[in-house]
């Protein structure tokens, strides 16, 4: 059962790092996600000196992502299912009307799917697409930067801009592809996203997001050790909050013990 959106829900996605007497928390983020963890991501924020995000989330960075991102082409409608670009359409036109537009008229065509897909990369397509069905206002990643800012808190990022698109870059065509055709199976996997990431489940998150489009090893399994060692000085130093995507959690988590780190799942 999806809960009540104004309920303030505990932030279970998150693990205390130890070792030598000092302290910080890891964050396994969810990049889109219906509800808010000010009140929490606050209270774990407010001791740290130092916040560190995924990638840059600053304005300036974040519009030049989507500027890379409408700088290219695709072949996505030469390659998806008929009918599941039906149902993508349907989708959008449904959310164009929702938010006021053209919903005196139906256009003939394809032409929501047409306008998110053109002139555009792969991967801007598909998160263009995927963000309209979702409709969902909060990002875990993006409201801890908004509250670090808030409170005055250092703020870093354990990978560069250059790295984050190159990373968007890798993601195979035919993962996007396969998560476009399965478009029938949407409702039942945000639904189940949902539910596994309130309980801070972090296994069956791993097992259900395992075909998702950024879940490949070129966008995950390379990049954990790298993560880890931008993060190490920091949880070295302690007092640290570090935001990463779920998916980098095991490993990171992983490489933080074997380094001797007591590491320990707790509630923000």
């Amino acid at each position: 059962m999806i809960p009540w959106p104004w309920r303030e829900w505990p932030l279970r996605m998150v693990w205390r790092v130890e070792r030598n007497g000092r302290c910080s928390h890891l964050v396994g983020t969810a990049h889109f996600f219906p509800y808010s963890f000010a009140r929490p991501l606050t209270r774990l924020i407010r001791p740290a000196i130092v916040v560190l995000t995924e990638g840059p989330l600053d304005a300036a960075s974040s519009e030049a992502i989507a500027e890379y991102g409408r700088s290219g082409t695709n072949n996505l409608a030469a390659l998806l299912q008929p009918d599941a670009i039906g149902r993508i359409e349907k989708i959008l036109r449904e959310r164009a009307n929702h938010d006021g537009a053209a919903w005196f008229i139906p256009p003939p065509g394809p032409v929501y799917f047409e306008a998110y897909t053109t002139g555009v990369r792969p991967w801007a397509a598909f998160f263009s697409i995927w963000g309209a069905y979702l409709g969902w206002r909060y990002s875990v990643d993006a409201e801890g930067y908004r509250i670090a800012g808030k409170l005055g808190k250092r703020i870093g990022s354990l990978e560069t801009l250059e790295e984050q698109l190159a990373v968007l870059d890798s993601i195979p065509v035919e993962r996007i592809v396969r998560q476009l055709n399965d478009v029938a199976n949407w409702d039942a996997y945000r639904r189940e996203y949902v539910r596994l990431y309130l309980a801070g489940d972090l296994d069956g998150l791993v097992a259900l997001t395992a075909g998702f489009v950024t879940r490949g090893p070129a966008v995950v399994g390379r990049r954990d050790s790298s993560m880890f060692a931008a993060l190490r000085p920091f949880f070295d130093a302690g007092d640290t909050v570090a935001f990463i995507g779920f998916p980098h959690v095991p490993g990171v988590t992983h490489l933080l013990r074997e380094a001797g780190y007591a590491v320990t799942q707790v509630t923000a």
